[in-house]
């Protein structure tokens, strides 16, 4: 007697919005980052972001577990983004005023570019999340790099390094608030401007004569 054949396993498929999963998780988290800076965190929902970013909500939290996840992981890899071309940048050169200037520049750049998120500009303390203090420490560690340029230049002697640092990252993040792509001024010419006001106020402007 020939055995009865069995039942075929049936093959199961992940859904759509789970296949692909570097792409799939690369837009969400574009779709994040572009709400969260838009309307805010607590603004934004993951129904929201599962809308935005062409998935159900559940499959979302295939990718990530909650929108807190969301959020660390955005300014994880926008800070990461930011640190790549601050030090690519001022690799190779020595002097500390031009370091600084590059380093402008490409925070400029890259922040007016488009490629990270307006939602890491969000001071920490207004985030009501348990582990608020990741977020504090992912800046702390990229900011470091701007009090480490900072730290090694010839400024006057009564000016406050620290007050500096906040002065020109506060001049920096602002752009966001006024930049219009197209316009006058490139993202480097942006750069290039605050670098030079930097400039001036450290070391005293000179006016024409």
């Amino acid at each position: 007697m020939t055995k009865p054949l069995g039942r075929a396993k049936a093959r199961t498929k992940k859904p759509k919005s789970l296949r692909k999963g570097p792409d799939r998780r690369r837009q969400i988290l574009a779709a994040a980052s572009e709400l969260f800076a838009r309307n805010g965190f607590e603004g934004t929902s993951i129904r929201d972001i599962a809308a935005a970013s062409g998935v159900l909500s559940g499959s979302l939290y295939y990718h990530f577990p909650s929108k807190e996840d969301l959020l660390f992981t955005v300014h994880q890899e926008s800070l990461t983004a930011m640190r790549q071309e601050v030090e690519t940048a001022i690799a190779g050169i020595n002097e500390p005023w031009r370091r600084l200037d590059e380093a402008i520049v490409a925070h400029c750049r890259i922040l007016l570019g488009g490629s990270v998120t307006r939602a890491i500009l969000t001071p920490p303390r207004y985030y009501n999340l348990k582990g608020v203090r990741k977020l504090v420490r992912q800046r702390d560690e990229y900011e470091q790099i701007f009090a480490s340029l900072i730290d090694d230049l010839p400024l006057r002697a009564d000016c406050d390094r620290h007050a500096f640092r906040l002065s020109i990252l506060g001049a920096m993040n602002w752009t966001v608030f006024w930049y219009t792509a197209g316009g006058r001024l490139s993202v480097d010419d942006v750069g290039r401007q605050i670098a030079l006001m930097v400039r001036g106020a450290a070391n005293g402007a000179t006016t024409k004569k």
